[in-house]
């Protein structure tokens, strides 16, 4: 059924350094034993770590996340072809109703359907510093569709599908669909994203879509409240930008209520803006309309965005210092301190990149060694012999560092901490010895 599976009595467990394939469903998967109505002491598999993985080639979702398999970790994994044996349903991560989920400093790209989603009445996850592209549908949902069974009511008697979910700091580019879209989602913040070329087959790059919840008669269905949308920066060669849906099924269904509260976001000259609710002039406007319809995006810029390969800004970039300072981001994508005005965007500009962020090839991470929890930086030099260019090196790419420019920071250099392990038993040894040399 499954490759990996880890149940509610192995709650604290670490899955580390494997590469995974296969599984009729999943590559991984979380376990419960909670259901809806039962005792609220039943839980699913919690605090477990996922770190330095390798997930591909899997029946369905590369990690399948359950009810009340709460706090899960997710970093430095990649996740790529998906839905080897069933690819009409094959996420990255799929997450349903599990709260505190961390997914960081990840790269998932090549999926059958969407990147990774939370949802079900998901609370208080967290997604930073990812890179997800080539995405059959969507590349990050905050939120999304789910049958009444799996809500915990008790919790979240509105049905609402995500609740204070935060999107920050990744790089989204070549989806099918919305490149992060938000699904009856409540207090979402999306936050210093780049968004690429995402609704190459609908949807647009920021998107307010629905729930239909199994057109169930006793599902709450409600629209997205209170989100809070900064600093993003969308370059579309569609011109999909941003948008929000209605549909007139079961009483009229809307993608929002109120304001989609979106400023100082970036998006590139052409841009197309929608608003499907009834009463709407935006039907396909400007920047200009949309601000004018809905109030949104004062502060926004539109100009002639472009990024490199890996999501970094040019030298002289219009996104340069072009954002607002937020509270809920104090680095980059790539772990890198932020210094105000913020860039729009994944990156921040004329910085030094720390962070262990996947690019293809690197198949996987290595952690450093005689790390407790296998979570710092990893450099070239924590390789060990046999293993060169299975991780990025920890400096800056030439085309993300040039400081010539009057437009960029200054630039924070801090040096790599060195570090090398060595066995107890050896320093024992070697304590031993110095220790006889004293006495003689």
């Amino acid at each position: 059924t499954v490759t990996i599976q880890i149940d509610p009595a192995a709650s604290g467990s670490r899955l580390s350094n494997l590469e995974i394939s296969g599984g009729y469903y999943y590559g991984i998967m979380l376990q419960t034993n909670w259901y809806q109505g039962g005792p609220a002491t039943d839980t699913g598999a919690s605090d477990v770590v996922l770190e330095d993985l390798l997930i591909h080639s899997t029946g369905r979702d590369g990690i399948k996340i359950t009810p009340k398999s709460n706090r899960a970790t997710i970093r430095r994994v990649e996740i790529h072809s998906t839905g080897a044996r069933d690819n009409s349903n094959a996420d990255g991560i799929d997450n349903v109703n599990a709260d505190g989920m961390l997914v960081e400093d990840s790269y998932i790209h090549d999926t059958a359907t969407t990147g990774m989603y939370f949802k079900g009445g998901a609370r208080d996850v967290v997604v930073q510093r990812n890179r997800v592209e080539n995405t059959g549908d969507a590349g990050i949902l905050v939120g999304f569709d789910t049958s009444v069974e799996f809500f915990d009511l008790s919790a979240n008697p509105q049905y609402y599908e995500s609740i204070r979910g935060i999107v920050r700091n990744n790089v989204v580019r070549n989806t099918g669909y919305s490149g992060i879209g938000m699904y009856a989602s409540k207090d979402a913040i999306v936050a210093n994203n780049t968004i690429i070329n995402a609704g190459r087959l609908g949807h647009s790059a920021l998107y307010f879509g629905v729930t239909f919840q199994d057109w169930d008669p006793k599902a709450g269905r409600p629209a997205n409240t209170n989100p809070t949308l900064r600093n993003n920066l969308v370059i579309q060669d569609n011109n999909r930008c941003v948008e929000i849906r209605y549909s007139s099924e079961l009483g009229g269904l809307s993608g929002l209520s109120g304001s989609p509260n979106s400023n100082w976001n970036g998006f590139n000259n052409g841009c197309v803006f929608r608003d499907g609710r009834p009463g709407s002039t935006v039907t396909a406007g400007t920047l200009a309309q949309w601000r004018s319809g809905t109030g949104a995006d004062a502060n926004s810029k539109q100009a002639a965005f472009s990024v490199d390969a890996t999501g970094h800004l040019p030298a002289g970039s219009p996104a340069i210092d072009a954002g607002t300072t937020l509270a809920q981001v104090t680095d980059d994508i790539d772990g890198q301190a932020r210094s105000a005005p913020f860039d729009l965007g994944a990156d921040e500009y004329g910085q030094q990149s720390t962070a262990p962020i996947r690019v293809n090839g690197v198949q996987p991470l290595v952690p450093v060694r005689g790390t407790s929890a296998a979570s710092t930086p990893v450099t070239a030099g924590s390789l060990p012999s046999g293993s060169a260019s299975a991780v990025v090196p920890s400096s800056t790419p030439a085309t993300t560092t040039a400081p010539s420019v009057s437009t960029a920071k200054p630039t924070t250099t801090r040096p790599a901490a060195a570090r090398q392990y060595t066995p107890p038993a050896v320093r024992a040894w070697r304590w031993l010895l110095a220790w006889v040399g004293w006495l003689n």
